[in-house]
């Protein structure tokens, strides 16, 4: 969940949703709030809260919404980052150099998306042992490199907590898919061309609703070359 510092306020805190909850959750969870928030609630009733909540209500069940989440999932992924590019030295990679070397569209273009195939078989094939590509330039060699790198997880329902088949936020599945940055380090001395890593995600939960869907997570360090200038 994003939270505080950002620029524009977290809907989705605000009515204790994920994102990506359905417009019927979105409706659901603000009734349920405003029994408790609104002005005239005796011991409960907080008019900046309730102001918050029906805020969050009418732009997550409105129009405005589409590009509401397109912030929301932009400020999500950097925003960890951002607030730590201030504090310390450290290199943290941008997207563009977190590659992902065996994903779908590329297993498909070389055909290795037909049934009966399995992972082991596709990578004896391409020779690609590990999930994650990060390559790091030579100046950020002796410096501590934090890549955020985003990971499929399963969310139990915030509505039901998976126990009803009949719930209307999560379709009775009782958990729902959605993605979360997982946030690697890597100490200076650790960086070398070639080196592989290997994460068990079980130990890495966003929280204790939250799961990565993979359960060994392979990143592989790739030293750039530098290029040599070329005199006018």
């Amino acid at each position: 969940m994003v939270k505080a510092n950002l620029s524009v306020p977290d809907y989705y805190e605000a009515l204790r949703l994920p994102f990506g909850a359905t417009t019927e959750a979105v409706r659901t969870s603000f009734r349920r709030l405003a029994k408790f928030l609104h002005p005239d609630i005796p011991k409960t009733g907080s008019e900046i809260e309730f102001i918050r909540i029906f805020s969050a209500y009418q732009v997550l069940s409105s129009e405005k919404r589409s590009s509401y989440d397109e912030l929301y999932l932009k400020l999500r992924s950097f925003k960890e980052a951002l607030q730590q590019t201030s504090q310390d030295s450290a290199v943290y990679l941008p997207m563009d150099r977190v590659e992902y070397p065996t994903n779908i569209s590329t297993l498909a273009r070389k055909g290795l998306m037909r049934k009966g195939l399995r992972t082991k078989d596709r990578r004896k094939f391409t020779g690609i042992h590990y999930d994650i590509l990060l390559q790091i330039r030579p100046e950020e060699l002796g410096k501590k490199v934090v890549a955020l790198i985003p990971q499929t997880v399963r969310v139990v329902c915030g509505e039901c907590l998976g126990r009803d088949p009949h719930c209307s936020a999560c379709g009775g599945a009782g958990t729902y898919k959605s993605s979360r940055n997982l946030k690697v380090e890597f100490s200076a001395a650790s960086l070398q061309n070639g080196r592989m890593f290997s994460f068990d995600l079980s130990k890495f939960r966003p929280d204790s609703f939250t799961h990565f869907k993979k359960k060994i997570l392979k990143v592989k360090i790739l030293v750039q070359r530098k290029t040599k200038s070329v005199a006018a």
